[in-house]
């Protein structure tokens, strides 16, 4: 039985390796849109990061994918993380383009807060948080935005909105964030 499943299973990817219509060749399928670098902040809750992307579009269409590091501080958590992620959005090749999209990524702590400063909310009244705060999450995002493609050496400039769900459990760890960002091409 067990045969059987594996040759099953090399027969599908074979196939989908050598259909021509699944076939996916960056070369002739993306196109590059260059690096770009993001400034985000939300200071309610204190939360400040810098985030460094490499974009590609699907040729001929409006979808554009962007790769992701970041480093930020979350107040929410009292910690620090990097992450690593990327965004998919809806985005026309215009001089002034509005665009919409949704990503997820992975944040990894680098500070985590100790067991002692972190309380047991639904046991303490008036304790710091959950217990988990200050853990690494997997994240979801959705934006919004512009960007303007400025020509000359700034190349881009573009605003956005972000709302960020997280995987933390625990009350609401959930949080939003204003971007600013400037690359080298559209």
């Amino acid at each position: 039985m067990r045969t059987t499943w594996m040759a099953a299973g090399a027969a599908l990817i074979a196939a989908i390796m050598t259909c021509p219509a699944l076939a996916w060749d960056p070369e002739t399928d993306e196109e590059s849109a260059g690096g770009s670098v993001a400034f985000q902040i939300n200071s309610p809750d204190k939360i400040y990061g810098i985030s460094l992307g490499s974009g590609s579009w699907i040729r001929g269409t409006p979808v554009f994918g962007d790769f992701f590091l970041s480093l930020f501080q979350n107040g929410i958590e009292d910690a620090s993380y990097s992450g690593i992620g990327m965004t998919v959005r809806v985005m026309p090749h215009w001089a002034v383009a509005p665009f919409a999209g949704g990503g997820g990524s992975y944040n990894y702590s680098l500070s985590q807060a100790s067991e002692d400063e972190a309380g047991d909310e639904n046991t303490t009244p008036g304790a710091a948080g959950p217990l988990n705060r200050g853990d690494s999450y997997w994240a979801w995002h959705g934006e919004t935005g512009l960007r303007i493609w400025t020509g000359g050496t700034l190349g881009l400039l573009e605003v956005s909105g972000r709302y960020v769900a997280n995987t933390l459990e625990g009350g609401d760890r959930n949080y939003w964030l204003i971007g600013i960002s400037i690359g080298d091409r559209l």
